[in-house]
């Protein structure tokens, strides 16, 4: 199954960077994966299934290209909470 990533996810990878950080952004999408170092801004890409393999886990996720095209796939947005707290403040 092909991962569901986004421009602006941070990735916690397996193996740390030789800075010493294993937090990535991601900053490119397609059949390779441009991946950025969070603490020394370096630069990778990283063909799909090696990163499928290396990805411990997702720890922030980044913002949905269409909001609609989310809610037709998943049912939810992941702006659902504001919209809750906007209508509270009325």
């Amino acid at each position: 199954m092909v991962m569901d990533l986004r421009i602006g996810d941070v990735l916690r990878l397996r193996r740390r960077h030789p800075c010493g950080s294993i937090d990535w952004d991601v900053v490119r999408l397609g059949a390779d994966i441009g991946l950025e170092c969070k603490k020394c801004r370096h630069k990778v890409l990283i063909d799909r299934p090696t990163l499928q393999r290396r990805v411990l886990s997702v720890i922030e996720r980044g913002a949905p290209v269409d909001p609609a095209i989310e809610q037709a796939l998943f049912g939810t947005t992941s702006n659902e909470g504001d919209a809750a707290s906007d209508e509270s403040d009325d």
